[in-house]
């Protein structure tokens, strides 16, 4: 397998029924080998929770269970990479959960009511500790994210 290039895909990139009521779906086609890495917000909210930022997500629990969904991830892939396969993680831009590169940011809480939000630069919950796992088990891969900057 050497040299073969794995892609693993945040869940929403082949299955937009786990987006966020109201949100496009992404135009994603995979070429070649991938894994489709679990949708932990979907999983951890329901497919009818409301749109939510990385603020919200940061609590030990949901880092809890995003580490709970990895682990057997992070052992094929470890696995994969010393075969001499290349790993390479895609991402969602903004996503509070699978951005790589950009999450969002802001809503303080309190009574449910539209609230500003921003795209900042930094990684989802669910990515930070994918990546810091891969990091620990010293996995080498790259990171890209798709989707819109806005």
């Amino acid at each position: 397998m050497t040299d073969q290039e794995i892609l693993v895909l945040a869940h929403c990139l082949q299955n937009p029924f786990t987006r966020v009521k109201g949100l496009e779906p992404l135009s994603f086609r995979p070429e070649g080998a991938s894994i489709q890495l679990p949708c932990p917000e979907a999983l951890y909210l329901g497919l009818d929770r409301w749109a939510v930022t990385k603020d919200q997500l940061d609590i030990p629990e949901f880092r809890r269970f995003c580490r709970s969904l990895i682990t057997h991830y992070a052992d094929l892939l470890e696995m994969l990479a010393r075969q001499g396969a290349r790993i390479k993680i895609m991402g969602i831009a903004g996503s509070p959960s699978c951005g790589v590169a950009t999450t969002s940011s802001g809503y303080a809480g309190g009574r449910v009511r539209e609230a500003e939000h921003a795209r900042v630069p930094g990684r989802g919950v669910f990515m930070e500790e994918l990546l810091a796992e891969l990091e620990r088990r010293k996995v080498a891969f790259e990171c890209e994210e798709l989707g819109t900057k806005e």
